[in-house]
């Protein structure tokens, strides 16, 4: 009888303890919960910092000459009358590294357009560059240091001949060998980054 007593208290001390230590871990996991929503509330207030910094750098930018653009293909451009034949031509001479393809109609002395200007300033090649981040939608942490402009063919009333790269797009290892006429014009393709055209909006 005497062992079975003490048994029972042992057994009520185990079930008290079991109790006591669920208690202590619904404490403990209350507490963990208490703390993750206030780490949650101070990294929302931090976002809502970042978010009206981010808006405030934005005007800074705008302000420093920033511009907001599309990207559109030659025969878009061309057909907006934004691009003539002639500026067609210069891109053409300027890309495909003369006349190649575009004899007949440029003929032996075609003497291109001068880049104009000669470099694209450090506001519009990060304005062409954020166009292009903007543009990816499905990478919506995408950065303008992630993008690069491969080459630049000149501007022709506001619209700048480029071709692009960046780290968020796939490669692929086959080579290219394609000619695509505008208007009569080749252009001659030999990778996969064919060339687009920049223009700010509204202009």
């Amino acid at each position: 009888m005497k062992k079975l007593f003490i048994s029972v208290i042992i057994f009520v001390a185990l079930v008290a303890a079991f109790i006591c230590g669920c208690n202590n871990d619904a404490v403990d996991m209350k507490k963990r919960l208490d703390a993750l929503e206030e780490s949650n509330g101070q990294l929302q207030n931090r976002v809502d910092e970042l978010e009206k910094e981010n808006d405030i750098l934005w005007d800074v930018l705008y302000e420093c000459g920033f511009k907001d653009g599309g990207f559109y293909s030659l025969q878009q451009a061309y057909d907006a009358g934004w691009i003539t034949k002639e500026d067609l031509k210069s891109i053409a001479y300027y890309h495909n590294g003369g006349i190649e393809g575009n004899e007949e109609v440029m003929g032996a002395d075609f003497d291109p357009q001068p880049k104009m200007p000669e470099a694209i300033d450090k506001m519009t090649e990060l304005s062409i560059k954020q166009t292009y981040c903007n543009n990816l939608r499905e990478e919506s942490n995408a950065k303008p240091s992630g993008v690069t402009i491969e080459r630049y063919y000149g501007s022709y009333n506001g619209c700048y001949a480029v071709v692009l790269d960046s780290i968020y797009i796939d490669h692929y290892a086959n080579v290219v060998d394609e000619w695509r006429a505008v208007e009569g014009i080749q252009i001659h393709y030999t990778d996969h980054f064919f060339m687009t055209i920049w223009k700010v909006k509204g202009d």
